[in-house]
């Protein structure tokens, strides 16, 4: 197999502070070799921004992990056109280009009154895994405001020709970019998917459950990737719970080019509507099979 870019992206949508992290590395015959920490910009919209143009500048084969939902669920999505006076949605790409024209107090204050009415609606597609929260979640962790921020940098990179899974690629040839959740792959791999967060009260267990995700992920056996010279980023991995996200993401992007038949893929023809269709709207959170 010929070496391939993977990036892992764990991305933030806070307006001050933002604490996007990514973790870049080349895929060989049978490792993965990580490569020295990129820092972006804390500050919107410099690190969006900046970040789509480094995914832009990429290799067109590189495989780009994002750990945050591409669309909303099917109900706000109609909502989002009708109170906009847009054509109902049926892609990804249409609900991109509503939000793509509205301002984050306008996106909030319509997502408020949808909640309000019909609660924290999921996708059809994250019923397939224990831990998603819905796009339109509010609240530890803030789910909206990654949504809301992430599609807007979806719409110029789709427009900038990258490939996006599970939407056809007609005339795209440029990066893939994968839906991915961190929490669900460290479920799959059997490591710690909880209680390692900067945030959790005790540090100390933090701290230990931080440790065994780095080691089980450097090992072949638990993740399915072979992590070359780790050590040497151990102790950034350990001490930054969003920095080892984006290692979790890097590695589940190196899973689907090495084998993406491995993967849940949405299923053609699911009654009582099609599962790509769904998902071609909604999102596909990307994971191997259990």
């Amino acid at each position: 197999m010929a070496e391939r870019t993977i990036v892992g992206v764990d991305f933030s949508g806070a307006l001050t502070n933002n604490t996007t992290q990514t973790t870049v590395a080349v895929l060989h015959d049978d490792y993965l070799e990580l490569k020295p920490r990129e820092r972006l910009p804390r500050s919107l919209p410099s690190t969006h921004d900046k970040l789509a143009e480094r995914i832009k500048r990429l290799p067109n084969d590189t495989v780009v992990a994002l750990d945050f939902p591409f669309s909303v669920p099917l109900a706000f999505a109609m909502e989002l056109a009708q109170v906009t006076d847009n054509k109902p949605p049926s892609t990804m790409p249409d609900v991109w280009s509503i939000v793509a024209k509205m301002d984050r107090a306008c996106f909030k204050k319509l997502l408020d009154c949808f909640v309000e009415r019909h609660g924290e609606v999921m996708r059809r597609g994250d019923s397939n895994f224990a831990g998603p929260f819905s796009p339109l979640h509010a609240v530890r962790p803030s789910m909206w405001q990654m949504t809301y921020e992430g599609m807007r940098m979806l719409h110029q990179l789709r427009q900038a020709g990258c490939r996006i899974p599970p939407l056809p690629d007609k005339d795209c040839n440029k990066q893939v970019l994968l839906e991915t959740m961190p929490g669900v792959l460290l479920r799959i791999f059997r490591l710690p998917h909880e209680r390692y967060k900067k945030s959790y009260r005790d540090q100390k267990v933090a701290k230990e459950n931080r440790e065994t995700i780095l080691a089980g992920l450097s090992d072949k056996e638990t993740s399915g990737v072979l992590l070359k010279d780790v050590d040497q980023f151990r102790e950034e991995y350990v001490k930054d719970d969003d920095y080892l996200d984006s290692l979790v993401a890097a590695v589940g992007a190196a899973r689907w080019a090495m084998n993406k038949s491995e993967f849940l893929h949405p299923r053609e023809s699911i009654s009582p509507k099609q599962e790509i269709q769904a998902a071609r709207l909604e999102g596909w959170i990307y994971a191997p099979k259990k």
